[in-house]
């Protein structure tokens, strides 16, 4: 994470491959009373390259829950998308990163958001169904060994999502 509002130096990180953030030192606060996902990212899962992060503390609300819930759905939908356009990377990475907003959406609405996929998967062995673990496991592999995830796989965990919802 960069703090600055140097655009030459925003555009150096995104061509290391940096994802940028652009925002005010107020919005960042702002979204970290609401409750953000972001927000808590960027304090407890990011290395800061260069500035500071001001001081503020993460609230989280169900704001936190809800947008994790929703990041999963549009994940999913991502990863439908890169079958549908032979794109095995994005399909099979927009997967991984589904299950995992879904686990740490479910994680949160019992006070904790995971980090590593190691947290992630204790939490989700702790609370909810070996079905979703199982499939999280699975497919974090296959995303290592970057093998191809097929219409199957994907659809095992839309299917599993219109049963618990």
């Amino acid at each position: 994470m960069a703090i600055t509002q140097n655009k030459r130096l925003l555009l150096e990180l995104g061509s290391m491959g940096f994802s940028s953030v652009v925002m005010t030192e107020d919005q960042f606060k702002i979204i970290c009373e609401r409750g953000e996902p972001l927000c808590y990212y960027a304090l407890y899962d990011s290395k800061v390259v260069c500035g500071s992060l001001p001081n503020v503390k993460f609230v989280s609300s169900e704001l936190t829950c809800n947008e994790l819930d929703r990041l999963s759905r549009a994940q999913l939908k991502l990863s439908l998308e890169g079958i549908a356009r032979s794109d095995e990377i994005s399909s099979i990475n927009n997967l991984y990163r589904g299950i995992r907003s879904y686990i740490r959406g479910s994680c949160c609405k019992r006070g904790k958001i995971p980090l590593s996929d190691v947290e992630v998967l204790e939490c989700c062995k702790e609370s909810l169904d070996p079905e979703v673990c199982d499939l999280f496991f699975k497919v974090k592999e296959m995303r290592i060994k970057r093998e191809p995830v097929s219409y199957w796989t994907v659809r095992r965990f839309l299917k599993y999502l219109e049963r618990v919802k």
